[in-house]
């Protein structure tokens, strides 16, 4: 799987530049994740904070910081991360365009008592595309990477998201991250800048 995201990237970059699509990569957005594990039934929710700019017609750069605290059930931990985001965008269609993104992530994991940290990476790539009527969706698959001091873990996940304007500048969103042990569903606010 990390083999067919990283020459999907590459055929990507490769990839003549069409016209400007009307998606824009400039945005601001504010929402909650609900992460629920099938295995045990844990459920967690955090918030999220997150920003991405375009610094060339066809990549931009982004950075986010989430926070949440676990149910007492699951031991009450508070845990945040922070994630710099780097991707590359052409369009292959008036409204479609195919995207690369990448994530570095550091995360810590607060115990009463003590706290653990871990990092992340994933790359990924799919669509993404604008509808009539001011809705939008994408779909993209991800090779993911998970390590601390003790463990290293590989998964892959499949992200899928949509979104409705209000104006041409606020949009609110839902999506949904589907992994092997766990689904992630967000949902939040939008705003192009």
């Amino acid at each position: 799987m990390k083999k067919i995201l990283i020459a999907a990237g590459m055929v990507g970059m490769l990839m003549p530049t069409l016209a400007s699509a009307e998606l824009d990569y400039n945005i601001v957005q504010v929402g909650f994740t609900s992460k629920t594990n099938r295995g045990n039934k844990a459920n967690f929710t955090e918030y999220i904070l997150g920003i991405s700019n375009s610094v060339t017609k066809t990549i931009f750069l982004g950075a986010s910081y989430q926070a949440g605290i676990e149910p007492p059930a699951s031991g009450g931990d508070k845990v945040s991360s922070t994630t710099l985001m780097a991707g590359f965008h052409t369009p292959f269609h008036e409204t479609n365009d195919f995207v690369v993104v990448g994530h570095v992530s550091r995360g810590t994991d607060m115990i009463p008592g003590s706290s653990a940290s871990a990092s992340s990476y994933d790359l990924g790539a799919g669509v993404r595309s604008e509808f009539p009527h001011g809705l939008e969706g994408s779909v993209l698959a991800y090779y993911s990477n998970t390590s601390n001091e003790t463990y290293s873990s590989n998964d892959t996940y499949v992200n899928a998201q949509f979104g409705f304007d209000f104006t041409p500048s606020i949009q609110m969103y839902g999506g949904i991250d589907l992994w092997r042990s766990d689904q992630t569903m967000s949902f939040g606010l939008r705003i192009f800048y």
